[in-house]
């Protein structure tokens, strides 16, 4: 498999079609008995584990919320955000490549390795496809 190199700052810089509206949603998590926004483009994945989600964004923090990850799927923007397992959700605009082949996996542009589910390999085909799409459209 082919070695590629990631971003060497402490922030990721995803890629947003160039119709998409930038810094447009935010949610309120509750974190540490108190709530902080979270810019929804700053989100790079979303791991559901039960009734908690661990979000991960672009600075590299993990936050545990107390909501299940189908809520979160019904509140995010389906043309970004898109379920790839039972268990996680990734946001498209920090794909950095995918391998459908042998290996099922999606690699964010943070190094996470996700793996895809087997029932839903050709919906994401087609999804990523058409997000790429988008970018140079």
């Amino acid at each position: 498999m082919e070695t590629l190199a990631y971003p060497s700052s402490s922030t990721l810089q995803p890629l947003f079609p160039r119709m998409y509206q930038r810094n447009a949603n935010r949610i309120a998590l509750p974190y540490l008995n108190r709530n902080i926004m979270i810019s929804v483009d700053d989100i790079v994945s979303l791991h559901g584990e039960g009734n908690y989600t661990f979000i991960t964004t672009r600075d590299k923090k993990r936050y545990l919320v107390s909501k299940t990850l189908k809520a979160f799927e019904t509140m995010l923007d389906q043309s970004m955000f898109l379920r790839i397992h039972k268990s996680t959700i990734i946001n498209l605009a920090y794909v950095q490549f995918s391998v459908f082949a042998t290996e099922r996996i999606v690699r964010l542009t943070d190094g996470q390795e996700v793996t895809i589910s087997r029932r839903r390999m050709k919906e994401i085909s087609q999804r990523l496809n058409v997000f790429m799409q988008s970018l140079f459209n």
